[in-house]
């Protein structure tokens, strides 16, 4: 379950079955902070500290104490706390209001609530773009 990269590093891979009546989940205790990559095919919520990137095929939900400095892959994306990093979302992105998002996300949907803290840029997209890098649009693009 647990494997060691380096001293100061590890990455968590879950591959637990999912449950007949929907997907299981994994939890970051609020006491935790964890250094390393996280990958997870089920939900994952996040009330802890993460330093590092995260590729979930499922849900994340970062709780109103969660923290995450690095990069979020993700079906969907719930952010009640802090992300400080880019985020690549397949379906849809929700800020709450007592978000902080500092980074660029790239998301099928997004929803900000009022009182949500963003910093950073958005692509609206589809699936197939989702592999396409970010592009800045140029001043000559938007004068035709």
């Amino acid at each position: 379950m647990f494997k060691k990269s380096n001293r100061n590093e590890s990455t968590i891979t879950s591959s637990a079955p999912v449950a007949p009546l929907g997907r299981s989940h994994s939890v970051l205790s609020p006491s935790t902070t964890f250094t390393g990559d996280v990958v997870s095919k089920d939900d994952l919520r996040i009330d802890g500290h993460v330093e590092g990137n995260i590729s979930c095929e499922g849900k994340v939900i970062i709780g109103t104490d969660g923290c995450i400095t690095g990069n979020i892959k993700a079906a969907s994306i719930e952010l009640m706390g802090k992300i400080i990093g880019d985020a690549v979302v397949t379906e849809i992105m929700r800020l709450k209001s007592t978000s902080f998002f500092k980074g660029e996300i790239t998301a099928e949907n997004i929803e900000i609530e009022a009182g949500a803290n963003f910093y950073g840029n958005c692509r609206m997209t589809d699936q197939q773009s989702l592999e396409q890098p970010f592009v800045a649009v140029q001043e000559e693009d938007v004068a035709e």
